[in-house]
Protein backbone atom coordinates (compact mmCIF):
# COMPACT_ATOMS: atom_id res chain seq x y z
CA UNK A 1 0.00 0.00 0.00
CA UNK A 2 2.76 2.48 0.55
CA UNK A 3 4.32 2.00 -2.43
CA UNK A 4 0.99 2.44 -4.15
CA UNK A 5 0.62 5.82 -2.41
CA UNK A 6 3.81 7.22 -3.19
CA UNK A 7 2.99 6.47 -6.78
CA UNK A 8 -0.09 8.37 -6.57
CA UNK A 9 1.50 11.23 -5.09
CA UNK A 10 4.53 11.12 -7.86
CA UNK A 11 1.93 10.82 -10.37
CA UNK A 12 -0.33 14.12 -8.87
CA UNK A 13 2.53 16.15 -8.92
CA UNK A 14 3.90 15.60 -12.36
CA UNK A 15 0.35 17.40 -13.36
CA UNK A 16 2.86 20.28 -13.51
CA UNK A 17 4.68 19.22 -16.47
CA UNK A 18 1.30 19.38 -18.46
CA UNK A 19 0.34 22.79 -17.84
CA UNK A 20 -0.57 24.78 -21.01
CA UNK A 21 -1.46 27.76 -20.68
CA UNK A 22 -2.03 30.17 -23.97
CA UNK A 23 -2.39 34.10 -23.78
CA UNK A 24 -4.04 34.86 -27.32
CA UNK A 25 -5.43 32.20 -28.71
CA UNK A 26 -6.69 34.06 -31.73
CA UNK A 27 -3.31 33.88 -33.51
CA UNK A 28 -3.28 29.73 -33.28
CA UNK A 29 -6.53 29.18 -34.11
CA UNK A 30 -6.82 31.42 -37.12
CA UNK A 31 -3.67 29.41 -38.36
CA UNK A 32 -5.36 26.42 -37.80
CA UNK A 33 -8.51 27.64 -39.79
CA UNK A 34 -6.83 28.43 -42.95
CA UNK A 35 -5.43 25.27 -42.91
CA UNK A 36 -8.85 23.54 -42.92
CA UNK A 37 -11.24 23.43 -46.35
CA UNK A 38 -13.18 26.10 -46.92
CA UNK A 39 -16.73 25.01 -45.74
CA UNK A 40 -15.38 23.94 -42.37
CA UNK A 41 -13.20 27.27 -42.21
CA UNK A 42 -16.05 29.32 -42.95
CA UNK A 43 -18.21 27.71 -40.21
CA UNK A 44 -15.97 27.92 -37.41
CA UNK A 45 -15.62 31.30 -38.44
CA UNK A 46 -18.92 31.99 -37.74
CA UNK A 47 -19.04 30.83 -34.57
CA UNK A 48 -16.30 32.71 -33.48
CA UNK A 49 -17.76 35.91 -34.84
CA UNK A 50 -21.11 34.17 -32.93
CA UNK A 51 -19.73 33.82 -29.81
CA UNK A 52 -16.23 35.89 -29.80
CA UNK A 53 -13.12 34.89 -28.78
CA UNK A 54 -12.27 33.72 -25.10
CA UNK A 55 -10.77 37.12 -23.55
CA UNK A 56 -9.03 35.30 -20.50
CA UNK A 57 -5.55 32.69 -20.92
CA UNK A 58 -6.86 29.86 -21.91
CA UNK A 59 -5.47 26.95 -19.59
CA UNK A 60 -5.30 23.28 -20.06
CA UNK A 61 -3.40 20.35 -19.43
CA UNK A 62 -1.40 18.36 -22.24
CA UNK A 63 -2.46 15.24 -24.22
CA UNK A 64 0.65 13.99 -23.26
CA UNK A 65 4.83 15.05 -23.01
CA UNK A 66 7.70 14.85 -25.98
CA UNK A 67 10.47 12.69 -25.52
CA UNK A 68 12.35 15.81 -23.95
CA UNK A 69 9.33 16.23 -21.45
CA UNK A 70 7.79 19.12 -22.77
CA UNK A 71 3.84 19.11 -23.22
CA UNK A 72 2.24 18.43 -26.44
CA UNK A 73 -0.03 21.30 -26.50
CA UNK A 74 -3.52 19.53 -27.19
CA UNK A 75 -6.01 20.40 -25.17
CA UNK A 76 -8.51 17.53 -24.63
CA UNK A 77 -11.33 15.40 -22.25
CA UNK A 78 -8.79 13.58 -20.39
CA UNK A 79 -9.12 15.72 -16.84
CA UNK A 80 -12.75 14.66 -16.90
CA UNK A 81 -11.60 11.54 -14.94
CA UNK A 82 -9.56 13.13 -12.34
CA UNK A 83 -13.44 14.44 -11.57
CA UNK A 84 -14.61 10.77 -10.63
CA UNK A 85 -11.57 9.92 -8.06
CA UNK A 86 -12.77 12.22 -5.37
CA UNK A 87 -14.37 15.52 -4.68
CA UNK A 88 -11.96 18.67 -5.94
CA UNK A 89 -13.96 21.53 -5.07
CA UNK A 90 -15.78 24.03 -7.11
CA UNK A 91 -12.40 25.73 -8.34
CA UNK A 92 -10.66 22.88 -8.90
CA UNK A 93 -13.44 21.60 -10.61
CA UNK A 94 -14.09 24.45 -13.31
CA UNK A 95 -10.07 24.67 -13.47
CA UNK A 96 -10.35 20.67 -15.08
CA UNK A 97 -13.73 21.22 -16.59
CA UNK A 98 -13.21 24.67 -18.26
CA UNK A 99 -11.40 24.40 -21.83
CA UNK A 100 -13.99 21.32 -22.17
CA UNK A 101 -16.96 23.59 -22.02
CA UNK A 102 -15.31 26.40 -24.01
CA UNK A 103 -16.77 26.90 -27.64
CA UNK A 104 -14.55 24.78 -29.96
CA UNK A 105 -12.43 26.09 -32.36
CA UNK A 106 -10.30 27.17 -29.18
CA UNK A 107 -11.71 24.90 -26.73
CA UNK A 108 -13.56 21.41 -27.21
CA UNK A 109 -17.61 22.23 -26.52
CA UNK A 110 -19.46 21.79 -29.72
CA UNK A 111 -23.44 22.51 -29.97
CA UNK A 112 -25.58 20.39 -31.08
CA UNK A 113 -22.80 17.66 -30.69
CA UNK A 114 -20.68 17.64 -27.09
CA UNK A 115 -17.24 18.08 -26.31
CA UNK A 116 -14.27 16.90 -28.93
CA UNK A 117 -12.02 14.85 -27.32
CA UNK A 118 -9.12 16.55 -28.49
CA UNK A 119 -8.33 19.93 -29.77
CA UNK A 120 -4.86 20.00 -31.44
CA UNK A 121 -4.64 24.24 -32.61
CA UNK A 122 -2.32 24.74 -30.46
CA UNK A 123 0.03 22.08 -31.46
CA UNK A 124 2.33 21.70 -34.56
CA UNK A 125 1.02 21.61 -38.03
CA UNK A 126 2.49 17.84 -38.44
CA UNK A 127 0.13 16.74 -35.41
CA UNK A 128 -2.49 18.52 -37.16
CA UNK A 129 -1.28 16.49 -40.46
CA UNK A 130 -1.18 12.90 -38.10
CA UNK A 131 -5.14 13.57 -36.82
CA UNK A 132 -6.08 14.24 -40.67
CA UNK A 133 -4.53 10.76 -41.63
CA UNK A 134 -6.06 8.99 -38.30
CA UNK A 135 -8.81 10.88 -37.32
CA UNK A 136 -10.32 8.48 -34.18
CA UNK A 137 -8.97 10.33 -31.58
CA UNK A 138 -8.61 13.67 -33.53
CA UNK A 139 -10.67 17.36 -33.57
CA UNK A 140 -13.83 15.62 -35.10
CA UNK A 141 -14.64 13.05 -33.14
CA UNK A 142 -16.68 13.00 -29.67
CA UNK A 143 -16.24 9.93 -27.49
CA UNK A 144 -19.15 8.33 -25.92
CA UNK A 145 -17.26 7.06 -23.15
CA UNK A 146 -15.39 10.49 -22.25
CA UNK A 147 -18.76 12.47 -22.44
CA UNK A 148 -19.94 9.94 -20.09
CA UNK A 149 -17.02 10.51 -17.63
CA UNK A 150 -17.55 14.30 -17.77
CA UNK A 151 -21.35 13.57 -17.01
CA UNK A 152 -20.74 12.04 -14.25
CA UNK A 153 -17.69 13.80 -12.97
CA UNK A 154 -19.95 16.64 -12.74
CA UNK A 155 -22.91 15.45 -10.73
CA UNK A 156 -20.50 14.04 -8.08
CA UNK A 157 -18.62 17.00 -7.84
CA UNK A 158 -22.08 19.04 -7.41
CA UNK A 159 -23.32 16.47 -4.83
CA UNK A 160 -20.13 16.98 -3.16
CA UNK A 161 -20.37 20.44 -3.17
CA UNK A 162 -23.76 20.56 -2.02
CA UNK A 163 -23.54 18.53 0.77
CA UNK A 164 -20.20 19.55 2.31
CA UNK A 165 -21.37 23.40 1.90
CA UNK A 166 -23.20 26.30 0.63
CA UNK A 167 -20.94 26.89 -3.09
CA UNK A 168 -22.74 28.29 -5.84
CA UNK A 169 -22.61 24.74 -8.28
CA UNK A 170 -24.75 26.94 -10.81
CA UNK A 171 -21.90 26.96 -12.85
CA UNK A 172 -21.24 23.08 -12.89
CA UNK A 173 -25.03 22.80 -13.50
CA UNK A 174 -24.77 24.57 -16.65
CA UNK A 175 -21.71 22.49 -17.81
CA UNK A 176 -23.58 19.72 -17.50
CA UNK A 177 -26.97 20.41 -18.54
CA UNK A 178 -24.95 21.80 -21.58
CA UNK A 179 -23.43 18.36 -22.04
CA UNK A 180 -26.78 16.85 -21.42
CA UNK A 181 -28.23 19.43 -24.12
CA UNK A 182 -25.39 19.16 -27.07
CA UNK A 183 -25.47 15.34 -27.05
CA UNK A 184 -28.83 14.48 -26.98
CA UNK A 185 -29.56 16.73 -29.55
CA UNK A 186 -26.60 15.18 -31.54
CA UNK A 187 -28.91 11.89 -31.47
CA UNK A 188 -26.10 9.85 -31.32
CA UNK A 189 -26.44 9.38 -27.07
CA UNK A 190 -25.57 5.89 -26.79
CA UNK A 191 -22.64 5.70 -29.44
CA UNK A 192 -19.02 4.61 -29.76
CA UNK A 193 -17.68 7.62 -30.49
CA UNK A 194 -19.18 10.29 -33.41
CA UNK A 195 -18.21 12.82 -35.82
CA UNK A 196 -19.89 15.92 -37.95
CA UNK A 197 -19.65 16.96 -41.32
CA UNK A 198 -20.64 20.52 -43.22
CA UNK A 199 -22.84 21.19 -45.36
CA UNK A 200 -24.68 23.91 -46.70
CA UNK A 201 -23.31 26.36 -43.51
CA UNK A 202 -24.46 23.52 -41.00
CA UNK A 203 -22.65 21.03 -38.78
CA UNK A 204 -24.80 17.54 -38.89
CA UNK A 205 -23.80 15.22 -36.50
CA UNK A 206 -22.62 11.99 -38.34
CA UNK A 207 -21.93 8.42 -36.93
CA UNK A 208 -18.34 7.26 -37.35
CA UNK A 209 -17.51 4.64 -39.72
CA UNK A 210 -16.40 2.09 -37.29
CA UNK A 211 -18.16 3.02 -34.21
CA UNK A 212 -20.02 0.47 -32.27
CA UNK A 213 -23.23 1.22 -30.08
CA UNK A 214 -22.55 -2.22 -27.81
CA UNK A 215 -19.79 -2.49 -25.19
CA UNK A 216 -18.73 -2.62 -21.85
CA UNK A 217 -18.13 0.46 -20.89
CA UNK A 218 -21.45 1.22 -22.37
CA UNK A 219 -22.64 -0.05 -18.58
CA UNK A 220 -21.50 3.78 -17.63
CA UNK A 221 -25.11 5.10 -18.99
CA UNK A 222 -26.79 3.17 -15.57
CA UNK A 223 -23.86 5.26 -13.53
CA UNK A 224 -24.04 8.43 -15.15
CA UNK A 225 -28.35 8.13 -14.28
CA UNK A 226 -27.75 7.63 -11.03
CA UNK A 227 -25.83 10.57 -10.51
CA UNK A 228 -28.04 12.52 -12.31
CA UNK A 229 -31.03 11.61 -10.56
CA UNK A 230 -29.24 12.12 -7.69
CA UNK A 231 -28.35 15.42 -7.78
CA UNK A 232 -32.08 16.14 -9.49
CA UNK A 233 -33.46 19.42 -8.01
CA UNK A 234 -36.51 18.30 -6.06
Amino acid sequence: RAALERAIAVWRGAERHFRVAVGDVGRPVADRLRWLPRAEREYWEAVIQRTGFLADTLRFLALSLDENGRPIPIANTDPAMLLLLEPVGLDRTLELAGPIMQPYPWGLFVDDLGPLVANDTYASRDVWERFRRDPYHSPTVVWGRDVNALLAGLAKQIAAATASSRADVAPLRDALQRTVTAVDRSGLRHAELWSYRIENGRLLPVRYGTSSDVQLWSLTDLAVQFWLDRIAKP
